[in-house]
Order: structure tokens, then sequence, then C-alpha cells
């Protein structure tokens, strides 16, 4: 009897994104945390999101004649914990493999994935790129599973003149720029001269694919991402995305680059009537002018958008105010990072103060702001326990006076990494930080560090990395009881977050104890640590409404392997030490 034929997807280029721990399935020697992922977003410690630029890439080799698939991996394992990795690799068909190494967060998983690839398909070829692949280029080169590094912020131009000579049986890339690659084991480069000041990203992201995505949350509602610009016009210390940042990774003079804004507009338009049950998350809109917003304000209110959530750096100008009120159910998110003028200065921000901020919130809300999320970080200069606490009490302060939702205090940990790139990383005795990783290899050996502190690569000169890791665990459960007294939150909420804290600090007590004592964890505590793993990484959380929920629907899980080849891939018959194998 005739075999059916396996399925498979082929493309020109895959795109897989990794999760932060190739192997969290298997793991019982490490805590996948709560809290050590920071719970600000809709992830989980897995890091399951992928870059937003890969939209762009995607669309621009598209235009060019290309087929590009997407296909998140991180996301796949998580929701399928039977899903044979290898297996499922084995069925894509490409030349070429590409990888992001965006955040540091990826730096263990995505090599490691890489490699399988390697394993898999010899002969294609493996290309990184990102941020923190740009910052480690001459060291990621190095690994055997990677063969290009495509570095810069703008990778649009090498990536499909990469792709077009591969698809042509050629493998010399001497005359595409921003790369390091490898011949006959010898690792050659090609300089960094393309670093466009215009027409950056220039390509419209398509959301149609994400229209018809069903389990997208409550009654179906999905949120998106729009990214207008990219790089900074500002300095905050700790981020790798700053203006320091981009002149010394990236080598430009001019570090805010910004989208054709009618592409902006067309990318809203993508999502058609899928709109009007679509929620926005708006990157870096504060580096938008009046201009620009209005017109971006005027599409989503023409187009029916739910929702949307603006990032902004300053205290939002009336006339802007009143169009957000105006335009959908607007949402603003703000991020002192410390109440204290001191410590908010020198995290780069520090431009209000707590007093400003607290006469404008009622102008906000007047001018039709649904609410206002104030984000406070823990890692910062000058702050030490005392600091952190008194940024809890204040946060009592704004709650008592303006009743929680309309300004909703948050505070999260700087976790795992300070980024490399950023001025704290490249000149931390000025800023009285210490590093404890700095190479590509060293943080990749942290990322699987038992405890999360030890994850840290840094520490302050006012919290070492086990006083951050306790001073976050503390300051969130007090943040927690405040809004249950309050009521901003239902005490049952409370509770569960409480009680899932008060296991994690257990557990990590009892590995720590372990680990001081016989340098292993005992047979039963990793028993523990992983049924702990597979409950915490069985659902997404975050702050603002601390409810479990389930995963998938997301616009970054994966919507491109079709249900029967998954089917196909899982090891349904395995023993169930198998199971979470990769």
């Amino acid at each position: 009897m005739d075999h059916l034929p396996e399925p498979q997807l082929g493309a020109d280029l895959f795109l897989l994104h990794a999760p932060s721990v190739f192997d969290f399935r298997e793991r019982d020697d490490m805590l996948f945390a709560y809290l050590s992922d920071s719970d600000s977003v809709n992830v989980t410690s897995v890091y399951e999101i992928y870059p937003i630029g890969w939209f762009s890439i995607k669309q621009r080799l598209a235009d060019n004649g290309f087929d590009t698939k997407i296909v998140n991996v991180a996301s796949l394992m998580l929701m399928h914990p039977e899903l044979d990795v290898k297996k499922l690799i084995s069925r894509f068909e490409a030349p070429i493999f590409g990888f992001d190494l965006h955040w540091m967060a990826h730096c263990q998983g995505s090599v490691e994935l890489a490699a399988l690839v390697k394993e898999v398909h010899p002969e294609a070829l493996t290309i990184f790129g990102g941020i923190s692949a740009t910052y480690y280029a001459e060291q990621l080169i190095q690994y055997p599973s990677v063969d290009v590094v495509v570095q810069g912020y703008d990778t649009l131009d090498p990536v499909t003149e990469l792709v077009t000579r591969v698809r042509q049986g050629r493998r010399d890339f001497r005359s595409i720029p921003n790369l390091l690659y490898k011949t006959d084991g010898e690792v050659q480069t090609t300089g960094f001269s393309h670093t466009p000041e215009k027409n950056y990203n220039n390509v419209r992201n398509d959301w149609s694919y994400y229209r018809d995505v069903t389990d997208a949350g409550p009654e179906g509602s999905k949120l998106i991402m729009t990214l207008p610009n990219t790089g900074c016009a500002h300095d905050c210390g700790w981020c790798g995305g700053s203006r320091f940042a981009y002149r010394n990774i990236m080598g430009v003079r001019r570090t805010l680059i910004q989208k054709d804004n009618d592409l902006v507009v067309e990318e809203l338009r993508t999502m058609s009537e899928a709109a009007k049950r679509t929620s926005i998350y708006a990157l870096q809109c504060y580096s938008e002018n009046r201009t620009r917003m209005h017109q971006y304000l005027d599409a989503v209110k023409e187009l029916g958008y739910k929702s949307v959530h603006f990032e902004q750096f300053s205290l939002t100008s009336p006339d802007i105010l009143k169009k957000m009120g105006e335009s959908t159910d607007s949402y603003i998110m703000l991020s002192p990072e410390s109440h204290d003028l001191r410590i908010s200065k020198a995290a780069g921000r520090g431009n209000y103060t707590m007093e400003q901020m607290e006469e404008w919130i009622p102008r906000a809300l007047d001018a039709g702001v649904k609410g206002i999320m104030i984000w406070y970080f823990i890692g910062m200069p000058y702050q030490d326990r005392q600091s952190v606490m008194d940024t809890i009490a204040y946060s009592e302060r704004l709650i008592r006076k303006f009743g929680g939702w309309g300004a909703l205090p948050l505070i999260c940990p700087m976790v795992p990494f300070l980024d490399p790139g950023s001025q704290f990383f490249e000149e931390p005795e000025k800023h009285g930080y210490t590093i404890h990783h700095r190479t590509l290899e060293e943080h990749r050996r942290a990322m699987v560090e038992p405890l999360w502190h030890r994850r840290l690569n840094y520490s302050t000169n006012w919290l070492d990395r086990r006083q951050l890791q306790d001073v976050s665990y503390e300051a969130i459960s007090r943040l927690v009881e405040i809004k249950g007294e309050y009521g901003v939150l239902p005490a049952g909420f409370c509770k569960a977050v409480l009680r899932t804290i008060d296991e994690t600090r257990t557990l990590l007590g009892e590995m720590e104890r372990a680990l001081e004592l016989d340098k292993k964890l005992p047979a039963d505590l990793r028993d523990q640590i992983r049924d702990y793993n597979r409950k915490v990484l069985s659902y997404t959380n975050d702050q603002i409404m601390p409810v479990p929920r389930p995963l998938g629907g997301r616009w970054f899980d994966d919507a491109t392997v079709p249900p029967e080849l998954i089917q196909d891939v899982l090891v349904s018959s395995a023993a169930p030490s198998q199971v979470r194998g990769a």
C-alpha cells in the first residue's frame, strides 16, 4: 500500500522565531519564574513575540516576487507541548532560514534553533539580524549554526539582494553591504555602508492574515501594533534603542527615522472590517509630530478601531488629547520610571514632575482619554529598596486620588538583561552599574541559570542582583495588595497573584539552598520545578489585568503552519517523559 506523501511547506525564506531557551519544555533545572519576564506584556518567559520588522521584510520580498513565511516556533511549542520541532523543521523547504536576534532574551534559543536547522537542512543558509545581532555580529558569526549576519536597522535591501542571489544559485555576497558571512569557514565582511536616512522600512505592513484569526481574546477582540518610526531621539541610559545606542551600534548620526505616514495609514486599512474589534498598541508615537499624530488619529477614527494604547514620553499636549478622545477609546502609557525626579532624570526621563503629572491627568481624562497607565521601573540609578517602596507608597496616593483605572500605576523590574549597547552597559561605572555578563556566550549561558537573579547581567551600586529580585517581589506584592484594598482589582485576582508570588519565592529559596549545600538540585525538587514551569507556561498574564489568559490568538502567534501539518508532527505516541522534548 502506497503511503500518502508527508505534508510540506515551501518558501524562498523562512523566518523562524525561537523561544528564549530552546529546550524549555525539558528543563527541570531552571525556573521560569513568575515576574522573571517583568510580567508587563502579554507573553510568557519564553518571549514568544517576534519583531514587527519581519512584516516589512516579508512585504519587501513579496514586492520582488519572493515568498517569505514567518513561523513562530516558540508559540507553537507553547501551544502544542507534544510538538516534535525537528520533525516540523524537516517539513520546511527553503534555501534560506532567518532568525531574529533583536532582543537579547532570545540569544540562547535562536542559536540553538539555527543549529537544529543546519542539522536537518545542511545545505540551507542561516541568516541572523536585529539590534542584538548587529551589536554582537563578530561574535555571532563564529557559531557553526550561523552562516550570515545582516547588520543594521534597515536590512530590507541587503536581504532582498541576498535572497535574489541565493535563488539564482549564487553564494557570492561580496557586493551586498552590511554582511558578515563565511566562505569555506573563513569570515568575510562587506562593511557597514547601508545606513539610509530616509525611506526606511518603506513598505506597508499587511495585517490581512490576522482578520480571520480566531481565539483572539474576549469576544474575538484582536490587538495589533504599529511602528511609525525607528530609532529614537531620546537617551534613556538603559535602552538599546536609544540615541546613544543607535549612534554606536548602527553608526549613524540621525537616530530617528520616520516611515512614510501614508504607508502607516494604508497598514491600518488592511484590517478592513475587523478594525472594529481590534485594539492597537501604538509603539513609539512619542516621537511623532503634531501633523503625523493628527493624520494617524483621523485614520483610526475613520476605520473604527476599537481602542488605541499610546506610548507617550512627555505629558501629551491639549490638542492631541482632544484628538485622542474624539478618535476612539484612547489610553496613554507614561513611563516616568520613578516618582523621584532625580532617579527619573538619571534614567533618561524626568521631563515632568509627579505634581505636574497629577495636574495633567484630569485634563487628559476630561478630554476623553479613557485611562492612563503609569509605569515605574526597578533597576535605575540611585534607586535603593526604600526608593522602590516609596514609589509604591506614591502609587497608593495615585490610586486614592484618581480611583485606580483613571491613572493606573504599575511597576516592573528590568529583566533579564540591561541592553548591550545602552549607555549604562557601555559606561557602567559612570552610572553606578556593574556588568556581570558581557559577551554573547556569557549571556547565552546566563539564560539557563537556575535562579533568575543570576541571569541578570547587571547590578547597581544600590541593589545587588539578589536584592533586585527580592524587592521586585516585595514591591509588586504590595502594589497588588493596594489594588485589592481600593477595589481596583477583584479580591480573587489579588489573592491568586499573591499566592503565585509566595509559591515562586518559596521555590526559588529551596533551589538556592540546595545549590549552596549540594551544588545540585534533588530529584523531588526537580519534579516541583517541572510542574511549576509547565503551569506558568500554560497561559499568559500581565500586570494590567492579572488574570491567566489562554495561549493563542495574538498577532504574533503562528498563523502559517497548517493545522494538519502540526497534527502530523506531534509526538502523540511518545512516553510521558519524552513528550515535552524537542
